[in-house]
Order: C-alpha cells, then sequence, then structure tokens
C-alpha cells in the first residue's frame, strides 16, 4: 500500500506535471527500435549491447521482436539430442524385453522416434543418462518436449506421459511425477511440461511413460526436449543458448538527461514469478526498475536505499501491452495502456551507469520485447502514448461502483444477463444470483474484426467446482439474433474448446485438463488466454501454469466474429469467476 506521503507527494506531483507539460508536443525521440522489424538490425545492434535473439511468436508465428529469458541450465537436449544423428548415448527404454526402438533425426532439434511390441504393459523411454542432470533438494524442475503422435493408427497404445524421473545420488530410481500427454492435435508437434521438486539431492532425467494394452506400433515427432531448473519452459534450446543480456550502449548519453521518459511495448510472460522489463542501476541502493509481480506491473525507483512503488496495473498472459515511465528531478510518472499517469514524487536516484533491457534485480524478462523508444525530455502524453490502437484491455482500477465505467483504451464494456455485475475492490465481479439453478452476467466489446487474442487474470470464489469464466469472439451481441462464437471455456480444473451456431453451443471439440487445479479462495490469482491462429485454423490455450494447449478444427475460425464478450457463470453452489483484468486485440 502506498504511504501518505507518497499519496501527497503524488497528487503534488501529479498537478504540477499536468500543468506544466499540457501544451507540449512529443519531443523527437533519441532513439526509436522496432525489433519487430529484422531489417533494421543494425540500428539496433548500434544502440544496444548484447545478444538480440530475434524470435516468431510461439503461437502466431510472426515476428515478435527480442526474446530476453534466462540462461538456465538445458540438460536433456545437451544429453546428445543435438549432437548425435541417432539415438543419443544413453537414451533407453526400460524395460527392453519385446520392445523394437527405432530412432531417426530429422535435425538439431527435432526426431522421429518408433516404439513397437507385442504385448500390454509399461514401460519408460528415457531421454538421458542416470547421472546426467544433477539436482539439489527443494530445486524446481520443468521438464518439456514438443510431440506429436505421426501415425494415427497407434493399435494397442492406451496412454502416453510425461515424466521428470527422480534418482538418488548413486543414479538408482527414486521417484517419478508424470502428467499425461493429451495429443488433442497431430497435424504439428506441439508442447508438453511437466513439473517437480527435487526430493533430495541426485540426478533427474525426462522420459516418455508408454502403457498399452495389446500389440502396438507407435510413432512419434520429437522436438527440442528439456529438463530445466525453473518453474516454466523457456524457449531456449542447446544448440544456441547464449545468455539474453541486453543494455545501452551508450547508457550514459540517455541517463545524463536528468529529464527522460522511455516507452516499451512488450509481451507478458507466460507463466514467470517476477521479471525486471527495464532498469536504470548505479547499485543496490540507486536504481529504476519497471517490473512484473505476480501478474501485475510495477515501477519502483530507490534512491540512496529508500524506495518507493508505485503499481501500473494487472498483465494477462502474452498480452501485448505498451507502458511509458517519464522522469523528472522531483519524481516519476508512469502509465500502463492508456491507463491515468500514476506518479511518485520522491528524491531520484543520482549516478545511474547502466540501463539495462528485459534484465535487472528482479531476473529476466522471460517473453520479447516489440519496441523500445527513448527520449531526453519528459513527454506530456505518456497515457496516450502507452494507449494501445485496436485493442482492448481493462483491469478495473477505479473506485468501486456499480458501474463498469470506460476501459484505459476507451471501450465501454456493455453488461447483459440474468444477473447484474459490478467493479468491487479492483475486480470485476457478479452480484448475487438470486433465485435460478444457472445464473450468467457478460461483459462486450466490439472491435475491428475477430480477435486472434482474449486474455483474463481472474481467480475462484468459494463453492464446489464446476463454474466457468468463458471467453467468446461472436458475430453479433444481440441475444436475439443468430449468434455464432468461438466459445473458449475457462473452469477451475480445464479448459474447454468450443464453438457456437446459431446461439447454441456446440459440444466439446477438446479439453485441456490443468496439471494442478485453480484454487477456489477468492485471492489467488491466475493468467489464462485463448489464441487464435487463423490460418492454421487452430485456437491455443494460455493454462494457469503456462502450458500452451492447440487444438484444430476449421469451426474455430468460422465461427469467430469481432464481438470480445467475457462471461461469468454458475450454477447453485459453484465457485464464481472473478475478473481482476481482460484484454482482446
Amino acid at each position: 500500500m502506498p504511504t501518505r506521503r507518497e499519496i501527497l507527494g503524488s497528487a503534488l506531483f501529479a498537478l504540477l506535471y499536468s500543468q506544466a507539460r499540457a501544451a507540449e508536443q512529443t519531443p523527437a525521440p533519441l532513439a526509436d527500435l522496432n525489433f519487430l522489424d529484422r531489417t533494421a538490425s543494425d540500428q539496433h545492434a548500434r544502440v544496444l549491447r548484447g545478444n538480440l535473439r530475434y524470435v516468431d511468436h510461439e503461437v502466431f508465428g510472426d515476428p515478435a521482436g527480442i526474446m530476453i529469458e534466462e540462461a538456465a541450465l538445458n540438460g536433456v537436449e545437451d544429453a546428445g539430442f543435438s549432437a548425435e544423428a541417432a539415438l543419443p548415448s544413453g537414451w533407453q527404454v526400460t524395460p527392453m524385453a519385446g520392445k523394437v526402438v527405432t530412432f531417426t533425426k530429422v535435425n538439431a532439434t527435432s526426431g522421429r522416434l518408433q516404439l513397437r511390441g507385442d504385448a500390454a504393459g509399461q514401460f519408460y523411454f528415457v531421454m538421458a543418462t542416470n547421472r546426467h542432470f544433477a539436482v539439489k533438494r527443494g530445486e524446481l524442475l520443468t521438464g518439456s518436449l514438443a510431440l506429436r503422435l505421426a501415425n494415427r493408427d497407434a493399435g494397442g497404445l492406451t496412454k502416453v506421459e510425461l515424466c521428470i524421473l527422480q534418482l538418488k545420488s548413486d543414479g538408482s530410481a527414486n521417484l517419478s511425477v508424470a502428467v499425461p500427454i493429451q495429443l488433442m492435435q497431430t497435424d504439428k508437434p506441439w508442447w508438453e511440461q511437466v513439473r517437480s521438486v527435487a526430493p533430495e539431492d541426485g540426478f533427474a532425467g525426462l522420459a516418455l511413460r508408454v502403457t498399452t494394452q495389446a500389440r502396438f506400433d507407435a510413432t512419434f515427432e520429437l522436438h527440442s526436449p528439456q529438463l530445466e531448473q525453473r518453474a516454466w519452459r523457456s524457449t531456449f534450446c542447446a544448440t544456441s543458448r547464449k545468455a539474453d543480456d541486453v543494455m545501452l550502449a551508450d547508457a550514459e548519453g540517455y541517463l545524463s538527461h536528468v529529464e527522460r521518459s522511455v516507452l516499451i511495448t512488450a509481451d507478458a510472460p507466460r507463466f514467470v514469478a517476477s521479471g525486471s522489463l527495464w532498469c536504470e542501476y548505479a547499485d543496490p541502493d540507486n536504481y529504476v526498475e519497471i517490473r512484473q509481480r505476480d501478474r501485475v506491473l510495477y515501477v519502483t525507483v530507490v534512491s540512496k536505499g529508500t524506495s518507493s512503488e508505485v503499481r501500473l496495473g494487472v498483465v494477462p498472459p502474452l498480452m501485448r501491452f505498451t507502458v511509458c515511465l517519464v522522469q523528472g528531478a522531483g519524481g516519476l510518472a508512469a502509465s500502463l495502456n492508456g491507463k491515468t499517469l500514476k506518479t511518485i514524487a520522491c528524491e531520484m536516484p543520482a549516478r545511474l551507469k547502466l540501463a539495462r533491457l528485459g534484465n535487472g534485480l528482479s531476473g529476466s524478462w522471460n517473453s520479447s520485447i516489440a519496441r523500445l523508444t527513448l527520449f531526453a525530455a519528459k513527454v506530456s502524453n505518456g497515457a496516450s502514448l502507452s494507449r494501445p490502437p485496436k485493442a482492448f484491455f481493462d483491469d478495473f482500477d477505479r473506485p468501486d461502483s456499480p458501474n463498469l465505467g470506460a476501459s484505459p483504451t476507451g471501450q465501454v464494456i456493455r453488461r447483459i444477463g440474468t444477473v447484474g455485475s459490478m467493479i468491487s475492490k479492483g475486480k470485476w465481479v457478479v452480484t448475487d444470483g438470486g433465485v435460478g439453478l444457472a445464473h450468467a452476467a457478460y461483459g462486450i466489446v466490439r472491435l475491428d474484426r475477430p480477435p486472434r487474442y482474449l486474455g483474463a487474470v481472474l481467480d475462484w470464489t468459494t463453492g464446489s467446482s464446476g463454474g466457468a469464466a468463458a471467453m467468446l469472439a461472436a458475430t453479433d451481441d444481440d441475444p436475439g439474433r443468430s449468434i455464432d462464437a468461438l466459445h473458449a471455456v475457462v473452469t477451475d480444473q480445464k479448459e474447454i474448446f468450443q464453438t457456437m451456431i446459431a446461439t447454441k453451443v456446440e459440444a466439446a471439440l477438446a479439453e485441456f485438463v490443468y496439471p494442478v487445479p485453480m484454487e477456489r479462495d477468492g485471492r489467488t490469482p491466475y493468467g489464462v488466454a485463448c489464441l487464435t491462429n487463423f490460418a492454421e485454423k487452430a485456437v491455443i490455450y494460455v493454462g494457469p501454469q503456462g502450458d500452451l494447449a492447440r487444438h484444430v478444427h476449421h469451426t474455430y475460425t468460422e465461427r469467430a466474429g469481432p464481438f470480445a464478450i467475457f462471461e461469468h457463470f454458475w450454477q447453485l453452489t459453484q465457485c464464481r469467476p472473478e475478473f481482476l483484468a481482460v484484454a482482446a486485440a
């Protein structure tokens, strides 16, 4: 919570800032780097120092800018997958009796694995030697790979699971943690992941656990298997692993200006506890940082060891957002996605010497950054500069009200449904349901085209499992007319791939069950999203642990329309969703 000094100082700083700069135009930028334009990489390299790793969007496939992630150790690919032409040394099937394994390398990061056998049973395909990946007790581990079942007729194949094998210090088996591979689509390899905590010092390995009920012959495409000492799957691969450490080449040329501004467009991380987007640094007692913590974006300023912080807003996973930070001798002001400037009046740190992009005291950003613009002056229109075009965003950061009001991006959510909804304690929540078995409240925003991104941060009230938070891309907003829609349903336990035609909800096409269900406690926030790749007719869910679940069906894009609709739904004593933020673009 802000202190009384911060509140009073912020109000004074905001007033002086507004009066002094109201009539000024946006100054010419000191540098304007569009990382979506790879033809400008020479310009980027002149302004920034470090490893600029340009990437395509992991869902849409178009340029996403530069990726900045921690360079944590990647174990399994280094166990021979990238270097060897056949089955890597140490990879094995156990027990082996009665099984035939054929492995064909396709390129440095992918291969085809054929498993054949004559009987029912269970076995492991282990993707490392038993003493390859050393771990310490309590370390968080994430194993992942992209996998496709290449032959549709897998015969007696019953179940395939992705496992982290826990091994003792002598290499003998200890425990295993497994999650089922749900194999919802087969047109391309897609990511599966498993997490665990090392129970003791020893070793860990990544494996497929295969269960069969009869004679089987199954072929899989494997892409980039990796085991990491972190709580989420990175986009790194061992064949190109190099630290993403990016900073201004001429930091003094920017930091020497007492009055300065920075504008950054980035994609929010899928699943990261904390990370730094921008850091201006002198020493641990003097720095300025834009950082994310538990889905919330903050600006922190530390001067002579005294810390002040302002909360900018809530960011759903993989949402592209823009933040503007304006600094002067008496404090700073910042805006997220067009929100009213949040301010801190304080003594600013002196003798700053480094300016890092995507890295700082809170760790790496662990997602992509699309644009960086620097100004050697205060900009007077920080809120409007941060407002994204052709997008909708709202995190309900305003006083409690029975009315939702206007979003920071300029839209007003139109409400319909069997029950009302309101803003309460920074959340969009429903009012009491009254009598009836089922209740629904909707919020509608019209965009200029069907959205490819729908995202939210939410929690669940207490109650039984089964309430739902739907995110729709609909063709109309009038229940009295025929409506088609992409109907993405999020519950506390799973996400449902679904569509609507003529206002009727069609049968589910697939379901993604979370490895860990969401808590129903009214206070634990989760980030979820539904992304549509129109070229591939695919819908991709971002799950609450950062998993990406993909399913292909032609009706997803055929039914989608330009109306973004967010729904609260529950029956009787079921839990209800509470939205901390919603977004569409």
